[in-house]
């Protein structure tokens, strides 16, 4: 990390606000950590410039997120479920610290979870029709999505007064809704399973996220 801050001090300078990790904690076993660059402004250029710094680092860290200053404050009330992972699982390695006052109404968060829910689960029902069944799409599917479910897991706690932010979240929630999540557990705790049986896995999985959409209907009335 440190050679590719000093890679971008060395390309904008005065312009480079700040730099942090974030994917560090409950949804941290389903992807590489990532990290996001902070400029006083983005532009097309910018973008090509950091592209060509980050080729070199895509095994340490996923895609950056490359955004101006502004974003953080503007982006609260859309991105609330993002924004408060990366307030409270984010670190501040470089320069401002801009997400330690970042504000969520729930109100808001609680929009962005009904969509949310409700979009991604067609999205899954669509691409389990659509595309073909085999492992690396069956794998792409699944721990893609599995990301923004267990945000959704964690926030719908968030609104019930319980913050979890270790490996118990499946866990907690299963005790607080009195629901199964087997397969959510079965994707979490088993990187390499068998393909006949990652196949039924999954089709309880979007058994179970089903389920979450009745639950998140109680929650959130």
């Amino acid at each position: 990390m440190n050679e590719f801050i000093e890679k971008l001090k060395e390309t904008f300078g005065d312009r480079l606000i700040s730099v942090g990790r974030h994917n560090i904690g409950v949804t941290s076993f389903l992807n590489k950590n990532g990290v996001f660059v902070v400029l006083d402004k983005v532009s097309a250029d910018d973008l090509f410039k950091i592209k060509s710094i980050y080729t070199k680092y895509k095994k340490q860290f996923s895609t950056p997120l490359v955004v101006d200053k502004e974003f953080f404050r503007r982006s609260a009330d859309v991105f609330c479920m993002e924004m408060l992972e990366l307030k409270e699982n984010g670190e501040v390695v470089y320069g401002e610290n801009l997400i330690s006052n970042i504000e969520v109404e729930d109100e808001d968060l609680r929009r962005q979870i009904e969509y949310e829910l409700r979009s991604k689960l067609l999205i899954l029902k669509g691409a389990f029709i659509d595309l073909p069944l085999d492992r690396k799409v069956v794998d792409d599917i699944a721990y893609r999505s599995m990301y923004n479910f267990l945000l959704i897991l964690r926030n719908l706690l968030r609104l019930r007064g319980k913050l979890i932010n270790d490996a118990t979240l499946i866990e907690e929630f299963e005790k607080e809704f009195n629901i199964k999540l087997d397969a959510f557990k079965a994707l979490r705790d088993t990187p390499k399973i068998p393909f006949d049986k990652l196949l039924k896995i999954f089709k309880k999985y979007i058994e179970e996220v089903d389920g979450l959409v009745k639950i998140a209907d109680k929650v959130l009335d």
